[in-house]
């Protein structure tokens, strides 16, 4: 036996005896896990999200734009009488909408194409109800076409609104022909204004008349085939309410049509507190900072998208003190979520998969990054332990899960080493889903720990981040905690 050979051979006996000995427990940051085997991954827990429902999630908020008649008559809902030479923007700018959503971290915005009220925000020639016909523009505006292309501008993803119940079109009591029109409006909105990312069908007034649904959403995908369609629709539900706020547990898997199906949740709220078209008299309706930072812990801290409404005003402009309160709100979760203190812990864990580095916990560092912890098989009750070298101050812990793999903890703890050296549980929640956030009472410690308490199989945990929050976001007392 040549000489290279028997030192292949003692290496890899070395390897072996070095790998079996090396408990999981003894895996931590910048130590050697090592497998001279491809470990298996997870098996996905099914149902799982679509690419696309996962690229949504991703973007986490979005901007919801009602505009249209209803602007221009300090109302709600119109009954579809308002005459269409009413609507008459002064100075219709969807560049700044656009502009601000991509400012204040939203991914998409969604317009009004059509409102209960039947009135069209784009030149079709299928109703005498839309923007041909009023002085706007000399009767050429199309304000479908502007917040498009604002959108590709600015990096937005683009979406529309369109209201099934119509309380102007007279083929309304004809459910075939009131279908036939609709599709007519749906096939021009998908055609003509380039990438749609968000189908919106209200469920407001649809009690009672029977819509071509299934016949919408085909048409929808053969045109757009990787539009969400959402609320009256497969892939994205409403979680029913208009408060922008997800319940404490919250599970994407559903049952609908008599299956299980990925089925997530979209929060939708005004900015101005029970109006989503524009009102004269509505700027003491703007919500406060503390009534928005309790809404996005509420929605996107518990696992949900969150879908803010921000009405533009008659000029077409969204109204200066909304956006000063939006700017105001995206500035203090920047200040919350800038610094990671978890980048500066060792890591430990109680399990990892395979006992292989490409599942270790420091894998949960980066987000959205298709890495992630995962534990053994049956090994559900684990945790993730953060070490640092000097006390730590915080109040806001992140965790996500690996959605792609579906959702799967559904009990779980943050834990931190009080000065007597013993765990004390600070903070428990169920689910986790795409993302959780922890507002916890100001804590100082050297040890946190992450316990995954219960499980539907092993947890695969995308990312953890530790956070001590600004001075201006929300404090919890041990009081009110």
């Amino acid at each position: 036996m040549n000489l290279l050979l028997k030192i292949s051979l003692f290496t890899i006996i070395a390897l072996t005896i070095v790998c079996a000995t090396n408990t999981h427990a003894d895996c931590k940051k910048n130590s050697t896990c090592c497998s001279l085997s491809r470990v298996t991954p997870p098996e996905p827990l099914y149902p799982i999200p679509t690419p696309q429902q996962v690229k949504w999630q991703q973007l986490e908020m979005g901007m919801f734009c009602h505009f249209g008649i209803n602007t221009f008559h300090n109302e709600e809902w119109t009954d579809g009488t308002k005459p269409a030479d009413s609507f008459n923007p002064t100075d219709f700018n969807p560049q700044q909408w656009a502009d601000v959503a991509k400012k204040v971290g939203m991914g998409y915005l969604i317009v009004t194409a059509k409102h209960h009220d039947g009135f069209v925000l784009y030149p079709t020639t299928h109703t005498d109800y839309c923007v041909r016909f009023s002085p706007w523009a000399n009767g050429q505006g199309d304000v479908i076409k502007g917040v498009a292309e604002a959108c590709n501008k600015a990096g937005v993803h683009f979406g529309f609104y369109l209201s099934p119940w119509d309380r102007h079109e007279p083929r309304y009591n004809d459910n075939k022909a009131y279908d036939e029109y609709f599709k007519s409006l749906l096939r021009e909105l998908l055609t003509n204004y380039g990438p749609v990312f968000e189908v919106w069908f209200d469920g407001a007034g649809t009690e009672g008349h029977v819509y071509d649904w299934e016949g919408y959403y085909k048409l929808i995908k053969e045109i757009q085939p990787d539009a969400l369609i959402a609320i009256c629709g497969p892939d994205i539900r409403w979680v029913g309410n208009e408060d922008g706020l997800a319940p404490e547990t919250l599970w994407n898997v559903q049952e609908r049509e008599g299956k299980k199906v990925w089925y997530p949740a979209e929060c939708d709220v005004p900015i101005r507190k029970g109006q989503w078209f524009f009102h004269t008299d509505g700027e003491n309706r703007l919500l406060s900072l503390n009534q928005l930072l309790r809404i996005y812990y509420y929605s996107v801290g518990r696992g949900a998208v969150l879908l803010l409404n921000v009405s533009p005003d008659r000029s077409g402009h969204l109204p200066e003190p909304d956006v000063k309160r939006l700017l105001e709100w995206r500035s203090v979760l920047d200040e919350t979520f800038k610094v990671n203190l978890a980048e500066k812990a060792d890591w430990e864990a109680s399990n990892i998969r395979g006992n292989a580095p490409e599942y270790a916990p420091e894998m949960c560092l980066k987000e959205n990054d298709n890495k992630y912890w995962a534990t053994d098989d049956n090994h559900i009750t684990e945790y993730i332990t953060l070490k640092f070298t000097s006390p730590i101050v915080f109040d806001r812990v992140v965790i996500k899960e690996q959605i792609s793999l579906g959702q799967r903890v559904e009990e779980h703890s943050v834990w931190v080493k009080n000065k007597k050296g013993k765990w004390e549980k600070v903070s428990s929640a169920t689910t986790i889903g795409y993302k959780r956030i922890h507002c916890i009472p100001e804590q100082k410690t050297k040890e946190i720990k992450i316990l995954i308490d219960k499980a539907l199989a092993c947890p695969t945990i995308d990312y953890i981040g530790v956070y001590n929050s600004s001075p201006r976001d929300l404090k919890i007392s041990k009081k009110n905690k």
